[in-house]
């Protein structure tokens, strides 16, 4: 008998172990909640963190190695592999943010230990949308995520940016939850249902112009949530505004884990044969791209520069879904999970500059920097090749994957314009690299890196590095989740 047929006899509900880990999540957040109020001990609230954490990735590495899936909470919960995978990864990315939080705050003498709790919520919210059966559960993981993150974004009270950036955000994200709301509204008044099987069935069976809408109004709301063009505009003055480990948690975690529902809904509606659906994408992902790029490389502060980047980053994610193959969705795994830990990287290493005297994140901060840090200027180096996507780095595999997509479903236009933006963005990638290593530094300004940013640095420097050189363990991740997610329908 496995230890979860143990934990479930002993609960005496069936399956309520496949809840475990949010669970985990939900006692870690509330007992940092408990501890402090009694002490502000930032050793002790960060390790009680790492350690909930860690104790969350023990059942989900039990769900997959037994092949434990099913269905709990009054049909409302479903855990399969496809949210498993996508759970260790948010959980892991979250282990290295959260890892960055105490140097960061310490040296801008702004520690909460609410940071850290409420990150665990988000956390949470993610993860039960990412198993929600139901439009019901889907709704209250939305709604736990998103007010967190607007929480996360304005508390930041030391940056007169945090609160216009917060307030924006929370205006924009409230509208796109909205439309959200409003989706699921339609979905339930035509299907009579709100759980995904049922309404797939539903209008399998009889076409709807009512779901086809609220089917479209979700997609929309999520969008936003990602900052796909044309509803980015909160993006760049919530991520410069938010504390950059914030930034760091809002830009990777809450966006790949919104781009893999995203993903989860489309192949409900993959069915439907929506027309013009498959174009619809490959606009979006464009604007995204051009956009994005475009913007970014007027930018002289690398913190927002990369902001801009991030929904570029998002155009190539969503062109994968333009293919509307399995192929296509394997490309938007792969895309996705190595996304995380490129911008993991690449905002780690801006927190950990800022922490030095007068830093701002403008360009002439870089100056020299591989002169004054040669190895951490390497580092950066590998980071933005990475991003631009030049072999033999893993963003290069990532935008190939989804050329491949593009070119098998012969969306040949949607392809030339991810090579030609990709080719853009080393306008604003390599400018950093001169920066650092062809111009002289022209301050004093001394870089103190602790210990957790070193390593951050250092190890998602080198997985960038080694993942483009052996790709194959994130292909076979992704075809098999692929195959999983496409068998569903």
């Amino acid at each position: 008998m496995s230890v979860i047929e143990q934990i479930v006899g002993t609960l005496g509900v069936p399956n309520f172990a496949l809840m475990m880990p949010e669970l985990i999540i939900l006692i870690t957040a509330f007992i940092l909640l408990t501890v402090e109020l009694f002490t502000k001990n930032r050793t002790l609230i960060t390790g009680l963190t790492i350690a909930g954490l860690v104790i969350a990735l023990l059942p989900l590495f039990q769900f997959l190695s037994n092949g434990i899936v099913g269905i709990t909470f009054y049909d409302l919960f479903w855990v399969e592999p496809f949210s498993t995978i996508f759970k260790i990864f948010l959980i892991m990315a979250t282990i290295f943010i959260v890892l960055n939080y105490t140097p960061y705050f310490e040296a801008k003498k702004t520690f909460y230990g609410e940071y850290y709790y409420i990150t665990l919520f988000a956390l949470l919210g993610l993860m039960i949308m990412l198993s929600a059966k139901s439009l019901i559960t889907f709704y209250v993981g939305l709604e736990l995520s998103s007010i967190s993150v607007y929480i996360l974004a304005g508390m930041f009270r030391k940056h007169y940016k945090s609160k216009e950036g917060a307030f924006k955000y929370l205006i924009i994200g409230g509208t796109g939850t909205a439309i959200i709301s409003y989706g699921i509204a339609l979905i339930y008044g035509t299907s009579g249902s709100l759980d995904f099987s049922e309404i797939l069935n539903a209008i399998m069976n009889k076409y709807d112009m009512g779901t086809i809408a609220g089917l479209i109004l979700l997609l929309i709301g999520l969008a936003l949530k990602v900052a796909a063009v044309p509803f980015h505009q909160w993006a760049p003055d919530a991520y410069e505004g938010a504390a950059t480990p914030i930034t760091t948690f809002m830009a990777t975690v809450v966006k790949v884990a919104t781009l893999a529902i995203i993903a989860k809904i489309l192949v409900l509606a993959y069915p439907l044969h929506i027309p013009y659906w498959s174009f619809a994408w490959s606009i979006l992902a464009a604007l995204s791209m051009i956009i994005g790029n475009f913007i970014a490389l007027r930018q002289r502060n690398v913190k927002r520069m990369l902001a801009y980047s991030s929904v570029a980053h998002t155009g190539y994610i969503t062109a994968a879904l333009a293919a509307g193959t399995e192929n296509g969705i394997s490309a938007l795994i792969f895309y996705s999970l190595i996304y995380l830990f490129m911008s993991i990287a690449s905002f780690i290493f801006l927190s950990a500059m800022e922490k030095s005297n007068n830093w701002s994140n403008d360009l002439d901060d870089f100056k020299g920097l591989a002169k004054k840090n040669p190895m951490m200027a390497l580092f950066m180096l590998i980071i933005m090749f990475s991003l631009l996507g030049i072999p033999p780095t893993v963003g290069f595999m990532g935008k190939f994957g989804v050329f491949i997509a593009l070119i098998e479903q012969e969306i040949w236009w949607l392809a030339v314009v991810l090579v030609v933006m990709s080719i853009v963005s080393a306008g604003y990638y390599l400018r950093v690299v001169i920066y650092m290593y062809m111009y002289e530094p022209e301050n004093d300004k001394n870089i103190n890196l602790a210990m957790p940013e070193v390593f951050t640095i250092t190890f998602m420097s080198i997985f960038i590095l080694l993942s483009g050189i052996y790709p194959t363990i994130f292909f076979e991740i992704s075809k098999a989740l692929a195959i999983v997610l496409t068998s569903q329908i």
